[in-house]
């Protein structure tokens, strides 16, 4: 029955205002229902799913990564959750960090947390400031100076000394990074004229070229135009 509902739902648009659909509500105690009407084609049945939060909390990983993927409006705290294991796939790669409902405030709290993907949205948060990504660009781990090195606040020397960084991703963000000074390139230096100058051939055994002479030689007749 439900998928036959499934089949022939309204859909709506996806930046559109919506209701929960009611015969979705009235299934979310159904955890078989709602795992299947989460792979639904329609978005309005698929953020009907998302609402229900039992299937937010559901023991199975797969469930919450389809919930964190495909449906706007799936729970905070469970886009947290899976963000601390997934780093999206080639189908949804900015999910579940770019989600609508991953939180953007009260990610300071995350600052000094023990997982390393939970400490990176805390530069998110209105209230961070240029000396926590300064502190991140220290971290010992790759993925949070990764981060640090692409915060615009990022100051130049960090950036410079993240140019030497081990890992090569962080050496890859902070080389993109608008505060890296431009490289100086002076004037070419220039060569005094007789450098320019060829120096005359000289014969083997120290004879010069013809037509050559020393200071001083009288010039020939041939040469003084004598017309021989």
């Amino acid at each position: 029955m439900s998928r036959n509902r499934a089949a022939g739902a309204v859909d709506v648009a996806p930046g559109g205002m919506r209701n929960p659909v009611p015969w979705v509500v009235a299934l979310h105690e159904d955890p078989e229902a709602m795992r299947r009407l989460a792979g639904s084609a329609h978005l309005l049945v698929r953020s009907s799913v998302a609402t229900a939060r039992r299937l937010a909390r559901d023991e199975d990983r797969v469930v919450r990564l389809f919930l964190a993927e495909k449906c706007d409006d799936a729970p905070a705290e469970m886009l947290l959750e899976v963000w601390q294991w997934w780093n999206g796939s080639f189908s949804a790669p900015d999910r579940p960090y770019g989600q609508p409902n991953f939180p953007r405030r009260d990610l300071l709290r995350f600052a000094e947390a023990p997982h390393p993907r939970l400490r990176q949205p805390a530069l998110d948060d209105p209230d961070s400031t240029a000396g926590l990504v300064e502190r991140f660009s220290r971290d010992g781990q790759e993925k949070v100076r990764q981060r640090a090195a692409t915060d615009p606040r990022l100051s130049a020397e960090p950036v410079l000394r993240l140019l030497a960084d081990p890992q090569a991703g962080v050496r890859d963000a902070a080389g993109r990074h608008p505060r890296l000074p431009a490289p100086r390139i002076g004037p070419r230096p220039r060569l005094a004229a007789s450098a320019h100058r060829p120096a005359a051939p000289r014969r083997a055994g120290g004879a010069r070229p013809p037509g050559s002479r020393r200071r001083g030689d009288r010039p020939s007749a041939y040469s003084a135009g004598s017309g021989w």
